[in-house]
């Protein structure tokens, strides 16, 4: 059952214009559009008011000095190249190494043989099941994804803004075929900041708050990091959140007109031991430094192959 914003503006208790800015950020759940109106299902619960939430922040955030000239030059690059049917060919290895380096990140063991069989269609007996879902699931994201934003010479036929309810389409498609599949909803632990209990929700709201307003002028490459970091810090949903956290990086790196890319295992304790450095001090340098290596890799193979 449906109701309409001025009735939920009624539940709720704030303006009907309230409501409609609620839905078109995708902060109320379950919410669908039919032309002009808004159709709220009549149990969604009232959004948390991320206007409260402004003077707060997860994690002061550091990049430290970057010279993103290089990624600007190779995303030119990307632009002018013509053929789409060999570039797509070429994204298709691509994501199979992003998805290697997430499971790797995700401290999931995944052979590259055993993923290559998998996705010639092929079930792989000494992968555990779930291993097989997510990777399957993975690859169809990402592959949608390139349609959908477009990247190099392939044109995008719709680009969906991050938000928290394209974070959950994200998690429910990475999870489909799973038992966990149905309604998605947050992990309900809270964590102790300054003597205060913050539950993830809160913690959620806050990191829409600084994508929307603090993060908005940030390099691509900058965002979509600062993202991914924060994913992985506050693990959201409680199973599987860096291989999500992944796919939201890849999205954004997308969006900006780069390649996704994840440091491969030969350099993953580095990485990890980057990672860890970001969520105590929230020092991101050293982390960008290594994204900004393999994507200027994977765009040079990008060019190479197409």
């Amino acid at each position: 059952m449906y109701i309409s914003a001025k009735e939920a503006a009624k539940k709720w208790g704030i303006s009907e214009r309230r409501v409609r800015i609620l839905c078109a950020e995708g902060r109320v759940d379950g919410v669908l559009r039919s032309s002009w109106a808004w159709n709220i299902p009549s149990d969604a619960p009232k959004p948390g008011d991320g206007r409260q939430l402004r003077h707060m922040k997860n994690l002061n955030l550091r990049i430290g000095m970057m010279d993103f000239s290089k990624l600007e030059q190779t995303r030119i690059v990307l632009q002018s190249l013509a053929d789409a049917e060999q570039f797509t060919h070429s994204y298709k290895h691509l994501v199979n190494r992003f998805i290697l380096a997430s499971f790797v990140a995700e401290n999931m063991e995944l052979d590259p043989q055993d993923l290559a069989v998998l996705f010639n269609q092929c079930f792989v007996p000494s992968l555990q099941f779930d291993t097989q879902v997510l990777a399957l699931n993975m690859r169809t994201i990402m592959m949608r994804m390139l349609h959908q934003y477009g990247l190099g010479p392939v044109k995008g036929k719709s680009r969906p803004q991050m938000s928290e309810q394209r974070l959950m389409q994200l998690y429910q498609m990475l999870m489909q075929g799973l038992d966990t599949e149905g309604k998605v909803s947050y992990r309900t632990e809270s964590v102790i900041d300054q003597n205060k209990s913050i539950t993830v929700i809160q913690q959620m709201e806050t990191l829409f708050v600084q994508w929307d307003r603090d993060w908005t002028e940030l390099h691509p490459v900058v965002r979509a990091i600062f993202l991914y970091g924060e994913l992985l810090r506050i693990k959201p949903f409680g199973a599987y959140d860096g291989l999500l956290a992944s796919l939201a990086f890849a999205q954004e790196l997308i969006h900006g007109g780069f390649p996704p890319a994840l440091v491969q295992d030969e350099h993953k304790d580095e990485f990890k031991a980057a990672m860890i450095l970001t969520r105590s001090r929230g020092n991101y340098q050293n982390v960008l430094r290594m994204i900004e290596q393999v994507v200027l890799r994977e765009c040079k193979t990008l060019q190479g192959e197409a």
